[in-house]
């Protein structure tokens, strides 16, 4: 067998969360740390304990078990335990995934002339305030980790980002230099005959998500003559989330065209996409999706299964889909979302065309073959430099 071209290189990846994890992000690590090796790089993953029948084979698992239960404490400590593995691990190259573990991979490479290489998916400074509410009460907290951020942004060698909403706001956040874009991508999923009467929506109950706005849509929809429109909602979530949730389906009485299902193994989530009518992404327009951008995996999952896509209409969408090309964007508001619902609910030729093109798209361009491709690219020409 060829060596690879990153034959020998030793890479530490590292992400302040539990891995393997059914999340997105836990997709996105494993296509990435798969795709280094693949290309013959030695990868171990230092990461909170996660599901370890998931890993791939040439991956190496490094659990880092933390006890604190505060987010901060048990972020601090992840840190300084990372500290100490990459200096047992000696890696030429640290790729990190947030500014807590990014404090220690900076310091090793500064020592030793290992290179960094950020990989930002979203900023703790944008983010912790979906999670813990209080956080937007401390500005001076949200003040430190804004400068922690930019500080690893200038120390990084390489940046890399998955969506050009993204590698914008990093730019006004401070980053110099170039970052390097790779989107998400999907698996390839063959359409099922046997489709399901509900249109479908997969991912996390988070606020951003756009669930009350789709429920709304879902109510208004089904009185102006679309009462045979259902939704299943599939995927997991915060105890308080699913609470909200369902509170919001009683109260609209939305409640008989509305299933919640929790989080399924992902070849049996694949089967429910693939049997869809339609698929469903109501993200909101909020600090997150439209100014921090995003890169929805589920979006792509829903495409390479040759399924129509309604989705709102936010920058970091149409970096993924095309309006009345790949899928149907509609305004993020609930009279929009259910116009939207009652279009593709109602028109079956719609939906085929749309599905058809989109999986096309995802074929020639947007799998993840392609995107552990342009990693490894990435990383030669980061190791071509002097």
């Amino acid at each position: 067998m060829l060596a690879g071209p990153l034959h020998g290189l030793r890479v530490a990846f590292v992400a302040l969360e539990a891995f393997p994890n059914a999340k997105g992000s836990g997709t996105r690590i494993g296509q990435m740390t798969r795709a280094l090796a693949d290309a013959g790089a030695e990868v171990t993953v230092l990461s909170l304990p996660g599901r370890t029948d998931e890993a791939h084979p040439r991956v190496r698992l490094r659990p880092v078990p933390i006890a604190e239960g505060n987010y901060l404490a048990r972020a601090l400590a992840f840190r300084d335990a990372v500290a100490r593995e990459l200096r047992a691990l000696r890696p030429d190259v640290v790729h990190f995934r947030g500014p807590f573990e990014g404090q220690a991979a900076a310091a090793y490479a500064e020592d030793t002339k290992a290179r960094a290489v950020f990989e930002v998916n979203g900023l703790p400074s944008v983010e912790l305030r979906y999670h813990y509410p209080r956080f937007a009460e401390d500005p001076s907290l949200e003040g430190r980790l804004r400068t922690l951020e930019a500080k690893l942004l200038g120390a990084a060698d390489l940046v890399l980002t998955q969506s050009e909403t993204t590698r914008d706001f990093l730019r006004h956040r401070g980053l110099r230099g170039e970052a390097r874009v790779i989107h998400n991508g999907a698996k390839l999923i063959a359409p099922s005959a046997g489709a399901q009467d509900a249109a479908l929506y997969t991912g996390s109950l988070t606020p951003w998500q756009g669930l009350p706005e789709l429920l709304m849509a879902l109510r208004r929809a089904r009185r102006e003559g679309g009462e045979a429109i259902r939704l299943k909602v599939v995927g997991p979530a915060k105890k308080r989330w699913r609470r909200q949730i369902a509170r919001a389906a009683k109260r609209l009485k939305v409640e008989d065209g509305l299933e919640l299902v929790s989080a399924i193994p992902r070849d049996e989530l694949a089967s429910l996409v693939a049997q869809a009518p339609f698929c469903v992404a109501p993200l909101r327009r909020d600090l997150r999706n439209d100014v921090q951008g995003c890169n929805p995996i589920k979006l792509y999952e829903y495409m390479a299964a040759g399924r129509a896509v309604l989705a709102t209409d936010l920058r970091c969408v149409r970096e993924i889909v095309t309006h009345d090309e790949t899928g149907w964007l509609v305004r993020p508001n609930p009279k929009a979302l259910a116009e939207g619902l009652l279009r593709l609910g109602g028109d079956p030729a719609l939906r085929e065309r749309l599905g058809e093109a989109a999986r096309r798209t995802i074929e020639e361009g947007g799998t993840w073959a392609h995107r552990r491709a342009e990693l490894v690219e990435a990383y030669e020409a980061l190791l071509a430099r002097a």
